[in-house]
């Protein structure tokens, strides 16, 4: 799993997770990536973050964390799992295109190859 954050003139880094994302493991990503994207990119703090509803996103850890930083940045509240209103959908289906019609990885070799 890749996980990633991004904006209409950046994208952050792709954190390649060998497991399961749950709350917990998702909460270990907020602190350190989105945090700190969102200070760098949006230092105004007029930032706004969105997500689909996946479980580890509404998870109570998460959305605890998520309220806790509400002056960071504005959260976004979406309709529960709908991929269609969340663009990283489209750079996700972009980013595997590259990587199919670039090389061919193995399933070891496919988090190097999103690096590409």
């Amino acid at each position: 799993m890749v996980w990633d954050v991004c904006c209409w003139r950046d994208m952050g880094p792709l954190i390649c997770l060998e497991t399961t994302l749950t709350g917990d493991r998702y909460l270990s990503i907020l602190p350190d990536h989105l945090h700190s994207f969102m200070s760098i990119v949006h230092s105004d703090g007029l930032g706004q973050f969105q997500q689909d509803n996946a479980t580890p996103h509404a998870s109570r850890v998460a959305t605890k964390w998520l309220q806790e930083h509400s002056s960071d940045f504005r959260h976004f509240h979406w309709p529960p799992k709908s991929p269609e209103t969340n663009i990283i959908e489209d750079i996700r289906d972009a980013l595997l295109y590259a990587v199919e019609t670039s090389h061919s990885y193995g399933f070891v070799d496919y988090p190097e190859g999103l690096m590409v």
